[in-house]
């Protein structure tokens, strides 16, 4: 709730100095980890999603945290902007596709996200390291080089499997963003920390996932969905939208290069 109540004295701020200010959020809707919550409870992602956004308005309203607009990602609004910002880069030539080798339970069929899988850390031999680094010696490696590995999911030891994937071609955005940085209005030291990130090449960027998963498909794709932290951004446009459509207005008065 921390940063919903930060948000909110923000908002009232502004509104009380009279500025306009819309608050719009969303719940992220989508992910392996809500799929495999919602199989537990025996119930569907969609149904689960809505118990949670249920209990998530009712601790607003507890705290007096005041939305113009609370969403979801799951909206037929995020999926449109979704599907449009990915055609847009890939006319771009910033998608790219290629084989990865990837963690995979045997037992429960389903390839692993890095927190699902845990053991001895490839070099300083940590015990119980997620696959995505290692929280002693600080080193990153990918879940197919952990030691000893099992699947936090069913204890058993993960294969090595080779899928597809789609990725986004960062380092295409590398002057643009140096070009960003330059010009934009923040904070001294976030733009430094920011700028540490170009000093080297960008890494390309993994956005697809493989079913079973529980997110939008990717257009074009056979049963490739987009990875949760690419719609859970979008979901803000996606919920000013709505709010938008509601209100009898639309997003580029909000959010377009000449609102205010």
């Amino acid at each position: 709730m921390l940063e919903y109540v930060q948000t909110d004295i923000w908002v009232r701020f502004q509104r009380h100095i009279g500025n306009t200010c819309h608050y719009v959020c969303a719940d992220d809707a989508h992910g392996t980890a809500i799929m495999l919550r919602a199989e537990q409870e025996g119930i569907t992602p969609e149904q689960l999603i809505a118990n949670v956004q249920a209990e998530h308005e009712q601790d607003f309203k507890d705290f007096q945290v005041s939305f113009d607009n609370f969403y979801s990602t799951h909206s037929p609004e995020n999926k449109d902007f979704s599907e449009y910002i990915y055609k847009a880069c890939e006319a771009k030539g910033h998608i790219a596709s290629r084989t990865i080798t990837q963690a995979f339970d045997p037992e429960k069929q389903l390839f692993l996200a890095d927190r699902y899988v845990t053991g001895e850390c490839p070099k300083c031999s940590a015990q119980n390291q997620y696959g995505d680094g290692c929280d002693s010696c600080g080193v990153t490696y990918s879940a197919t080089e952990l030691v000893n590995p099992k699947s936090t999911l069913t204890g058993s030891t993960p294969t090595h499997k080779i899928s597809e994937h789609v990725f986004f071609n960062l380092e295409k955005s590398k002057d643009l963003l140096k070009q960003f940085l330059k010009t934009v209005q923040m904070q001294k030291p976030i733009v430094s920390k920011l700028s540490e990130w170009l000093d080297g090449d960008l890494k390309s960027w993994d956005i697809s996932r493989d079913e079973p998963y529980f997110g939008f498909s990717i257009p074009e794709e056979n049963n490739k969905y987009f990875y949760v932290w690419v719609d859970a951004p979008i979901g803000y446009l996606a919920s000013a939208t709505n709010w938008a459509d509601r209100n009898h207005t639309n997003l580029e008065s909000l959010w377009g290069k000449d609102s205010v």
